[in-house]
């Protein structure tokens, strides 16, 4: 059965990012599996402290599994809220599981168990850049990930899925990522904004090598798509701008590393990314994409 990978560490901006992936289920036409990563009271190797810790395993598991319920709890409540009893729409099963350790290992292991068709995060958004940004966890599964992962902003409450960015250069690989952004979208009637911001001082859009590279990459994509090309001096005010074209999620592939190193190494590219206020949906390169 299809599934949501939720990452859950009881946080505001995770419960939010849980009531948003269950709008996505929904539309989806997949499960939930919430994932917690619990840290256990002593990491250190003496071997009398590793003892008490794995003495201690058993409560701190069904400690969190207590607040899992709860939290499945919320959710099911919501959903009666939104949906009510009806048969239709489509009603997810959600699932939990918890384990002791990093949390970057815990949700990549439970992910190649379940093979999610996205693993959901939730993120401070405006305010906390740090956090986000250079929070290990988020950094690291960014990383590490072989599976597409959303980051919902805390502030962001789900409004349906009207104009979704894919922010690419029209390299190569990027083509076959549209098409199954075009796929995901369809789910919620969607158009996927194909982004392309350009930073030159030249005149490059009347080029024709320009004009080549997107109507190659445009061509061979079916579907609900309009394209968008912000010229701009810098990353910075191309989304700035973008901030403008009413979309609902920003999507970015992790292969483009000099993208990505711009968006989220540049402190001012970074808050700008941030201030969004959208969910950031980023796809690894070669991962596993089931949309």
């Amino acid at each position: 059965m299809r599934t949501i990978l939720v990452a859950t560490d009881y946080s505001k901006p995770a419960r939010n990012a849980a009531f948003y992936a269950l709008h996505l289920a929904h539309a989806l036409k997949a499960n939930i599996d919430f994932c917690h990563a619990f840290g256990l009271p002593v990491e250190s190797p003496m071997l009398g402290q590793i003892a008490w810790s794995v003495y201690e395993y058993p409560d701190l598991y069904e400690e969190n599994t207590k607040e899992l319920k709860k939290l499945v709890k919320a959710l099911e409540d919501r959903e009666k809220v939104v949906w009510g009893d009806e048969a239709f729409p489509f009603h997810p099963s959600i699932h939990y599981g918890s384990e002791g350790g990093d949390a970057v290992h815990v949700i990549n292991n439970m992910a190649a168990e379940k093979k999610p068709l996205l693993i959901v995060m939730g993120m401070q958004g405006a305010g906390m850049l740090t956090r986000f940004i250079f929070g290990s966890n988020s950094i690291q599964m960014i990383e590490n990930t072989k599976y597409p992962l959303l980051l919902v902003p805390l502030n962001h409450k789900y409004n349906g899925l009207k104009k979704i960015a894919f922010a690419t250069d029209l390299n190569k690989k990027d083509i076959k990522t549209a098409q199954l952004l075009i796929e995901f979208a369809k789910y919620f009637d969607a158009e996927l904004l194909i982004t392309h911001i350009i930073q030159s001082d030249n005149d490059v859009i009347q080029d024709a090598t320009y004009e080549h590279k997107k109507e190659t990459f445009l061509k061979n994509l079916n579907g609900k798509i309009c394209y968008n090309c912000i010229y701009s001096e810098n990353i910075d005010y191309g989304l700035e701008i973008l901030k403008y074209k009413d979309i609902d999620m920003l999507v970015m592939g992790h292969h483009d590393k000099s993208f990505f190193k711009r968006l989220f190494l540049g402190s001012h590219a970074a808050r700008q990314a941030v201030e969004l206020e959208i969910p950031l949906l980023t796809i690894p390169e070669n991962g596993h994409i089931h949309f």
